[in-house]
């Protein structure tokens, strides 16, 4: 009886130690499964294959949290669709690997002499084709900017702004070659120049600014530099968005593109207001 209690418990240790070494190499795998990338920023239209690392199994799970920005196939290729942020996760042997995508617009060419500040990205889409006029106004054939009379209003710096349509005209070629000085702004060329060359004109320019970095505070008039990439002056602001005035946007004069919030914040932006 002694001798069969013995064989027993001994047949019982030896079971469990054989499944205990039978569990570890899967645990083992388990624990060292990863994705190739963690973060990936792609444009519309492009496409990144994922791949798992420290497993040959295809039995892969893939799942995209938001098909609008991006979709992934069943063998891990992400395809980016507009701009956004998505998760793309992976599950394989009950376990979920994640990798945050990015889609985001190709950025515009920076000026010859931005102000110095922090170098971020920005979002600039292309827009569709605009009539070229026959001159691109220069220093020597602009009109020279009067300085104001009294306060400058958002109203009264709206009217000044829209004025100017006609001056410069919509998809009046305008590109990094355009230059204009401005005794506050110093030299600029392209979008820099320009977005100089109407603040004086709202202005004057003998007026100072100030800087600051809050969507909230923005008026119109102000002059925003997105990104150390690209100038812009506010037209009119909302909530939620701006809609602006700017030179070198493809090459030429472009008005009334909306840029959202969330847009200035992604890509950094410093204001320059001079109310």
């Amino acid at each position: 009886m002694r001798h069969t209690t013995n064989t027993k418990l001994l047949t019982g240790v030896l079971s469990l130690s054989l499944l205990t070494l039978l569990a570890a190499p899967a645990d083992s795998e388990a624990a060292s499964l990863n994705l190739s990338r963690k973060k990936l920023t792609l444009r519309p239209g492009k496409s990144y294959t994922l791949k798992i690392r420290g497993s040959k199994s295809k039995k892969v799970k893939w799942k995209s949290t938001n098909k609008k920005v991006a979709t992934v196939s069943k063998r891990g290729k992400v395809t980016a669709r507009k701009t956004g942020k998505v998760k793309v996760t992976a599950k394989i042997k009950n376990k979920k690997l994640v990798c945050r995508v990015t889609v985001k617009n190709k950025k515009p060419s920076a000026p010859s002499n931005p102000p110095a500040q922090k170098t971020t990205t920005t979002q600039v889409p292309k827009p569709t084709a605009f009539p070229k006029p026959t001159m691109i106004p220069t220093p020597t054939t602009a009109p020279k900017p009067d300085t104001p009379s009294g306060p400058v209003t958002e109203t009264g710096a709206y009217s000044v702004l829209n004025s100017l349509r006609s001056t410069y005209p919509e998809g009046m070629p305008l590109n990094n070659s355009y230059y204009y000085y401005s005794p506050r702004f110093g030299n600029g060329y392209g979008c820099y120049g320009f977005a100089a060359k109407l603040s004086d004109t709202v202005f004057g320019t003998e007026k100072s600014y100030q800087t600051h970095s809050s969507f909230d505070r923005i008026r119109v008039g102000d002059n925003i530099r997105i990104g150390n990439n690209h100038s812009v002056v506010v037209l009119t602001k909302s909530s939620s968005y701006i809609t602006v005035v700017e030179g070198n946007y493809n090459s030429s004069v472009h008005w009334d593109r909306k840029i959202t919030a969330s847009s200035l914040a992604s890509n950094g932006f410093r204001v320059y207001t001079r109310y």
